[in-house]
């Protein structure tokens, strides 16, 4: 729905959205229903309503305003003043960044991976997700390139959606299927991974 809302319709917009966070998560996809929701928010149904159309919608918004928040995190330190701060100092903090967002809402990711199969809906907005994530990462290569600090590459697009893709799913193996234990000294072990297959790929100097 995108009418557009008072304070206070925001304000409960918002914590609708933080109860539906917490029942997803708790009973996850299919299990979760709007009654619940409701219970969770301290609403009606028909308040729900007010705000989405169903609990697809819902969902999506769950995800859109969970993933943003991880994304700006990540995107900050690419703003930087060049001239104050190195590339490679900007992207260790960009990665750093998306890695501890990750971890921190894993179970959220690991509800967009189940419900991704069974709804369009939420297909749509995973596949978005991803194309947000490597034209963030293609515009930085672009960049570099513009510089000169990065050795020419043939097919810029294919190369980001490459590296983005192995980034996000080594992620996902460690945070959701558990592949690593969770622990701080994983996360610095990924961040470390993740830095030099940027560096390496790219032929970025790190100094």
């Amino acid at each position: 729905m995108t009418n557009e809302l008072t304070d206070r319709g925001q304000e409960r917009r918002d914590s609708i959205l933080d109860a539906a966070l917490t029942v997803f998560v708790r009973d996850g996809y299919h299990a979760t229903k709007l009654t619940d929701i409701s219970r969770e928010a301290g609403c009606s149904v028909g308040t729900l309503y007010t705000y989405f159309e169903n609990r697809e919608e819902l969902l999506a918004a769950v995800l859109q305003k969970v993933q943003a928040e991880i994304g700006n995190a990540s995107d900050e330190p690419l703003e930087e003043d060049f001239n104050r701060i190195s590339y490679a100092d900007a992207l260790r903090a960009s990665n750093r960044a998306y890695l501890v967002g990750y971890r921190a809402n894993a179970k959220v990711m690991a509800l967009l991976e189940q419900a991704a199969h069974l709804d369009e809906q939420i297909y749509d907005h995973r596949v978005a997700r991803i194309r947000r994530y490597i034209d963030r990462n293609r515009r930085v290569i672009e960049q570099l390139s513009e510089r000169g600090e990065i050795y020419p590459i043939d097919d810029p697009f294919m190369f980001t959606t490459a590296l983005s893709v192995m980034i996000s799913r080594l992620a996902y193996y460690t945070w959701v299927e558990g592949f690593f234990d969770d622990s701080d000294e994983t996360l610095e072990r990924v961040a470390k991974t993740i830095d030099d297959i940027w560096f390496r790929s790219l032929g970025l100097k790190t100094d």
